[in-house]
């Protein structure tokens, strides 16, 4: 699924968030956990290396300057989309919070719509998937 298609899904994802009304849904995948709830979306990575197979992405995708701008940009997009709708994406790798995108994100250096909680945690989880 190209990024083009992927935020049209993303909203109808999110639109179908709001059936649910109390508590939370949660998914476990090889010692990976998504919960959702009517407001967040929380996704914990145990073993990135697992992922490879779901998120084929490959690291010199961004080691250009050029990608890494239009990384950023696809992150406040979706940050934005998020925040319209009252609702939080958080990343944690091994349970520690890596990224937080949308309404409950604080503006950061970069962009408005997400925020990087952890660098250290962030490069250990880039570092274990690449």
């Amino acid at each position: 699924m190209n990024m083009m298609n992927f935020f049209p899904f993303f909203e109808k994802f999110l639109d179908a968030q709001n059936f649910i009304f109390f508590g939370s849904i949660e998914i476990k995948t090889a010692d990976n956990k998504i919960e959702i709830s009517r407001d967040r979306i929380t996704v914990d990575i145990h073993t990135p290396h697992k992922l490879k197979n779901i998120l084929p992405l490959d690291i010199g995708d961004f080691k250009d300057v050029g990608n890494f701008r239009d990384l950023l940009k696809m992150l406040d997009e979706a940050g934005e989309m998020l925040k319209a709708k009252k609702k939080t994406l958080i990343l944690k790798y091994r349970g520690v919070d890596v990224v937080v995108i949308g309404y409950d994100a604080s503006p950061g250096m970069f962009k408005k719509n997400f925020e990087i909680k952890s660098k250290i945690s962030l490069m250990k989880l880039l570092g274990a998937y690449f």
